[in-house]
């Protein structure tokens, strides 16, 4: 399986330069005092020395004065201000910074690190700014407020515990590749075509059905994200709206089986198709509501139809023949007809798995 692309960003430097120390370089190239050039600037002697001490900002009125005694432009001045003033606020006080160790302490740092999400150094301060620049708040206090905004619909694991700035980690690093695919509105009908091709493709290697798949759900608004998963969120999947009008369905490849792949894209596709407008987040064991059963119906006829695998179920199956004739008829792989018999109780989970299909990550 594919995994997770990586982006080239801008680079930023760390660190700052108060443009004061510039005009004093200026000024002394020149072979002026502070005094003569305070004279020839119309600026009077104590203004320039604090605009060189770094207590005074050079304003846009001073830039010009500047631009027409050196010759640098006033555009350039302005900027060397603006990225000092940044780089100011960008420092934190002690109690802040101890506050920053506390706030990443909740986060998958050193995961988001690896994905390339966060700096790679040890400094709160640039860790905590990183993460408020990759969840898309201006301070740590609108945590809570981004958190609501995803509206998460959660499948909640009794077993597993699970983290709820983990599991929004993970959501958003698949909402930023669903962005770099540049999205057309959601179309019902291509979705259920492309649901009914995909379904045909169970059977096949990943090399063949994965850009198979991204390319159908693109063409019908839906980005199909494969996300390695994060700790402390147990997931295997998720279906998610943006922008109103584009769908996401993110899967994890837990488990590594192809029962549980299938099993998760098409109840997730069931999401997008039944329940638009929501987001869906599904953990491993966890229980179901109104909705979560109305996916799961809509999975298993989608897959197998319900009527077909109620009357397969009631023979008591339990031979390699019997799950690979009822598959062949079906036209899906045999692995999805031993998950969900094993899921119904009908066989074992330890029976038959020689059947399913192991899937791992290729890295790109």
């Amino acid at each position: 399986m594919s995994g997770a692309t990586t982006r080239k960003e801008a680079w930023e430097p760390d660190w700052a330069i108060h443009p004061g120390e510039h005009l004093a370089e200026y000024i002394e190239s020149r072979g002026w005092s502070q005094a003569e050039f305070a004279r020839l600037a119309d600026l009077t002697p104590k203004h320039v020395s604090t605009i060189i001490n770094g207590t005074n900002p050079v304003t846009a009125e001073t830039a010009l004065k500047l631009e027409r005694v050196l010759g640098m432009k006033a555009s350039i001045w302005t900027g060397l201000q603006a990225d000092w003033d940044l780089h100011q606020a960008r420092q934190p006080k002690e109690a802040e910074a101890l506050d920053a160790r506390r706030f990443i302490a909740d986060f998958p740092v050193s995961e988001l690190k690896s994905r390339g999400v966060l700096p790679n150094t040890n400094d709160p301060a640039r860790i905590l700014d990183g993460l408020l620049l990759f969840y898309r708040i201006g301070t740590p206090h609108a945590l809570r407020a981004r958190l609501a905004h995803l509206d998460v619909h959660h499948r909640q694991s009794k077993a597993f515990e699970t983290n709820p700035n983990h599991v929004a980690a993970w959501l958003l690093l698949g909402e930023r590749r669903a962005r770099a695919m540049d999205l057309p509105a959601f179309n019902g009908e291509k979705f259920a075509f492309a649901v009914q091709e995909i379904r045909k493709l169970t059977a096949t290697d990943p090399d063949v059905f994965y850009p198979r798949m991204l390319e159908l759900c693109r063409d019908a608004g839906v980005a199909f994200v494969l996300e390695k998963p994060i700790s402390k969120t147990c997931l295997f999947g998720s279906a998610r709206w943006i922008d109103g009008d584009r769908a996401i369905i993110q899967m994890s490849l837990r488990m590594k089986s192809n029962d549980h792949f299938w099993w998760t894209f098409f109840h997730e596709a069931a999401h997008v198709t039944l329940h638009r407008g929501k987001t869906f987040v599904d953990d491993k064991g966890g229980e179901g509501d109104g909705v979560e059963y109305e996916a799961d119906a809509w999975a298993e006829d989608t897959l197998v139809g319900s009527e077909r695998f109620r009357a397969f179920k009631a023979t008591l199956p339990r031979s390699e023949k019997a799950v690979r004739t009822f598959a062949s008829e079906r036209g899906i792989h045999p692995g999805i007809v031993v998950g969900m018999l094993q899921h119904h109780g009908v066989i074992a989970y330890r029976n038959l798995n020689g059947l399913k299909a192991r899937f791992d990550w290729k890295d790109d």
